[in-house]
């Protein structure tokens, strides 16, 4: 995947680019994350020149194996489309973020609160330290946290994203080493690409001057979840090689949600993957493939869509897309952090906390 496909220091971007710049619809909220991405974010993972996927609707078949991007929309309307109830089921995961895309992990916590994922370079260089300064991993109290209006969660009724936006309180980033805390973030490995945070039921309106939130509220936090599946056990699953997965996040081009149908690769493929994507001179031929903490998945994703979930077909959240490559042949591959990589991060530094701030942090995360 040479490129991220974020909207950040680093997004999964279209074929060939890195996942850098994927989530380039900067709203600049912050002064401290204003570093944007240009138009044109290729290079170390931000596909930003990626063609809009295609409006034609998918034959019925074509969702039984890898497919092009579609708009979900029309999708939507048709009952009888073989990918309906899947994306039915699994579309109020997909978050619209200020830059970049995230996923909803959960909602089963003991405050109600959901947990979001998403692509660190999606937030930006800065966002946890200085340019060309390491980040520290840290776990964080979301209750003593200034929230800032940043997520988008899809209506109640899956009609679209909400145009009130939800606070974004930390939880949990991994350390980064100051080397690659730099170049929009362009280097974060995929072992580090991922951060966690909480929401809650605030809705504010950031048309013009972006207001601060009030603190954490406790209360379930509304969206659009027919199947219940945030809220269901477990709310993430393991990947099975050779299994088809549906990839889904807000393309930068068009702001519209979109998904594909990928199927992911055992570790004998991706391996042999990214051997091939060497030699054909894919900048993602020189990230080495790390089997325990992602997965690669042949399918399509373009700039605006790192962070956005991969799911398999229960609606289980798998892992959040932070990677992309060009387009070899007619294919291509996705790169994503793997759900139990993020999930056994958090638990071990949870697992570190004093037993009071296991106190004041467990209320956030999923019970």
């Amino acid at each position: 995947m040479g490129q991220v496909v974020g909207g950040g220091a680093s997004d999964v971007g279209t074929a060939g680019r890195r996942n850098r710049c994927t989530g380039v619809l900067f709203v600049s909220l912050i002064a401290a994350i204003s570093v944007g991405c240009s138009s044109n974010e290729a290079g170390n993972g931000a596909a930003t020149t990626a063609a809009p996927p295609p409006t034609s609707v998918l034959t019925l078949e074509e969702c039984d194996g890898v497919t092009e991007l579609f708009p979900v929309a029309t999708v939507q309307v048709i009952p009888d489309h073989s990918c309906f109830s899947w994306i039915d089921r699994s579309i109020g995961r997909a978050v619209r973020g200020s830059t970049g895309s995230a996923s909803v992990w959960s909602r089963r916590t003991q405050n109600g609160t959901a947990l979001i994922v998403g692509a660190i370079h999606t937030l930006g260089q800065g966002w946890f330290g200085a340019a060309g300064t390491p980040i520290g991993e840290a776990i964080v109290n979301p209750s003593l946290q200034t929230g800032v209006p940043r997520l988008f969660l899809l209506r109640s009724d899956g009609s679209g994203p909400d145009e009130l936006a939800s606070p974004w309180f930390g939880v949990y980033n991994p350390a980064i080493a100051a080397e690659r805390n730099d170049n929009l973030m362009q280097e974060v490995l995929p072992r580090e690409d991922f951060y966690v945070a909480a929401t809650d039921n605030q809705k504010l309106d950031v048309s013009s001057f972006p207001p601060v939130p009030e603190p954490i509220q406790p209360g379930l936090v509304p969206l659009y979840d027919p199947n219940e599946v945030t809220l269901a056990t477990p709310t993430f699953a393991e990947a099975v090689p050779d299994s088809l997965v549906l990839l889904l996040g807000y393309p930068n081009e068009t702001g519209e949600l979109t998904a594909a149908v990928g199927r992911v690769l055992d570790d004998a493929a991706a391996f042999s993957a990214i051997a091939t994507l060497a030699e054909l001179g894919d900048p993602e031929g020189a990230v080495p493939y790390e089997p325990d903490v992602e997965m690669i998945i042949e399918g399509s994703a373009v700039a605006g869509m790192s962070g956005g979930p991969v799911v398999d077909g229960e609606g289980r959240l798998l892992g959040v897309m932070v990677r992309a490559t060009e387009d070899h042949g007619g294919v291509s591959y996705v790169r994503a952090v793997r759900m139990s990589h993020v999930a056994g991060r958090v638990t071990e530094a949870y697992d570190s906390l004093s037993e009071a701030l296991q106190a004041a942090v467990g209320g956030y995360l999923e019970r």
